[in-house]
């Protein structure tokens, strides 16, 4: 089954990628709700989240909270909202909604999407990943000193 993230992830057409592993990508939602709203997506094309293996679950769940704390640090939010989708596109993807306030529920705030500039999603992923990498950094170095 192709659909359009299987084309993204494949360079087939352009997308703004967060992160990137043998599982999954992390990409720039071209019609954000919220400025830096992010889709976790596995590499394979699997239309209902339930239907995937449990390694691969497991793994976007993972990423997604390892994304989210990311996105918490970014967009100084009060939370990240996560929703697990796969209707519109055949493909599950999780999207993750960095929230500022909760003065709306999320549901009020998921239909306001509209296309955001390259510009603006370049800039987002550019700061997401640099984030993201001191993260991982980090996590790396207090994995290095609990061996020591």
């Amino acid at each position: 089954m192709s659909t359009i993230f299987t084309k993204i992830i494949n360079r087939e057409i352009p997308g703004f990628f967060v992160y990137e592993d043998d599982v999954c990508v992390v990409l720039m939602d071209k019609f954000p709700a919220v400025p830096g709203q992010v889709v976790v997506v596995p590499k394979e094309a699997v239309a209902y989240a339930f239907d995937l293996s449990d390694e691969t679950y497991l793994h976007i769940c993972m990423i997604a909270k390892l994304v989210a704390k990311a996105l918490d640090a970014v967009f100084q939010t009060e939370r990240t909202c996560l929703v697990i989708e796969g209707f519109e596109v055949p493909h599950v993807h999780i999207k993750l909604y960095p929230l500022a306030t909760n003065d709306e529920p999320l549901g009020a705030v998921m239909p306001q999407g509209a296309e955001a500039s390259d510009e603006s999603l370049s800039e987002h992923a550019a700061r997401i990943q640099m984030t993201l990498e001191d993260q991982i950094d980090a996590g790396a170095d207090d994995a290095e000193k609990e061996t020591e």
